[in-house]
């Protein structure tokens, strides 16, 4: 896609873990702070960095920001920070909970802050009635809810959020407990399917995908495909001519696009257009799968590594299976790439395969492997930052174009 060169700077990395309600739509990010090696709660710096710093405003791509907090910090908040807090979830840990003053608690709600309780092990301290009355979620790890450990404590008017959850069966077993808002490693990845052929709507999606691995390809085949679906062809136009751009005049054909967009640009909005008109997913699934490409992308770009449209699409790829609700290997059979991107993809080898790998960590939060990886952390961090903040411009235009 567009290409701005990384920049490379030491500084305290953030990441964030997406709470998601049962269809996987993001309802907050848990915004964490890296410290040698692993990443802790830092909620001093993370409030000042989410209310000073575009890139790491960005980063919650207009959720609300989930906070673990203790004591101390939410005193130093109420007494010494005067600002609105209506964009933070302040999450106590359960036993540091009960040293707090409910009149802080009161004082920060005015202000918007919602309050609730983290448990990762033993029960529920007895907690006053006045600061219970100021609890609106809980979370805890799932085998709270799935072995019920916490029926007789938690208020039904609580949100109930399900940390670890890694897996479908822990995740089917956790929706028959009603409990349905979750954070963990788990997508909703297709294993069988009943589909005879692809529907064209996706397979469209699958064709410019292959396009774009073949650097042969040429404008004339691609706009011959982009036009066997007026629908997209118009939808194509409008964004291009959307405030996203902005160009200083108005762009009527595929042909006059290419001169202002180059036919990298071209054919990777054509993409992102066709998949974002193909799944039936969360956006927030799209989201993902926007950030990891162009993380990859940036990755290649800051190495000097060639060919970068390829790490852009090994992003994509693998998640197009989340996306299209297809499983991988009915896509993969459907789509004659490279052994390089097949290989990253299914197995993380080569430069491709490494860059890939190196998003996925930031995803998951396992900052002590993207140290021991082959990029340096700077470099990742400042690449994760980027590709965040350039997949929440794209889709919040995505957005603005289908509702002009």
């Amino acid at each position: 896609m567009a290409g701005t060169r990384v920049e490379n700077r030491s500084e305290t990395p953030f990441a964030r873990i997406p709470v998601c309600d049962s269809d996987f739509n993001v309802i907050a990010y848990e915004l964490m702070a890296g410290d040698k090696g692993q990443y802790q709660p830092a909620l001093p710096e993370i409030i000042s960095a989410t209310l000073t710093d575009p890139r790491i405003h960005d980063l919650l791509n207009q959720r609300p920001a989930l906070l673990l907090a203790d004591a101390e910090t939410v005193g130093l908040i109420y007494n010494e920070l005067r600002f609105p807090m209506d964009q933070f979830w302040l999450m106590l840990e359960s036993r540091q909970a009960i040293r707090i003053d409910p009149i802080l608690i009161k004082g920060l709600k005015k202000r918007g802050a919602h309050f609730g309780l983290s448990l990762n092990h033993g029960d529920l301290p007895d907690l006053s009635d006045e600061l219970l009355s100021h609890i609106s979620f809980i979370r805890a790890p799932s085998e709270y809810y799935t072995k019920k450990h916490l029926n007789r404590q938690v208020d039904s008017n609580w949100r109930c959020i399900a940390s670890e959850v890694d897996d479908e069966n822990l995740f089917a077993a956790l929706r028959e407990q009603g409990i349905d808002t979750i954070q963990g490693r788990y997508l909703p990845r297709p294993e069988t399917t009943d589909i005879k052929q692809i529907p064209s709507n996706k397979l469209i999606a699958l064709e410019i995908l292959n396009m774009l691995g073949d650097v042969n390809v040429s404008l004339e085949d691609l706009e011959n495909l982009i036009v066997q679906d007026l629908q997209l062809y118009y939808k194509l136009l409008r964004f291009i001519n959307s405030a996203y751009y902005n160009f200083n005049r108005k762009i009527n054909s595929i042909k006059e696009a290419l001169i202002y967009l180059g036919l990298n640009s071209l054919r990777s909005i054509s993409l992102v257009i066709a998949l974002s008109e193909s799944t039936t997913r969360s956006p927030d699934l799209f989201y993902l799968a926007l950030t990891r490409a162009r993380m990859c992308e940036l990755l290649a770009k800051s190495n000097g590594w060639p060919n970068e449209s390829i790490f852009f699409n090994a992003g994509l790829i693998s998640l197009l299976d989340v996306l299209l609700d297809i499983p991988m290997d009915t896509i993969l059979s459907e789509l004659p790439l490279s052994a390089a991107i097949k290989d990253a993809v299914l197995h993380f080898e080569g430069r491709t395969g490494a860059a890939l790998q190196c998003a996925i960590y930031y995803e998951h939060v396992d900052w002590q492997k993207i140290e021991d990886s082959q990029f340096d952390k700077d470099l990742a961090h400042s690449a994760y930052l980027e590709a965040s903040r350039w997949a929440t411009a794209l889709q919040q235009g995505l957005t603005n174009s289908a509702e002009a």
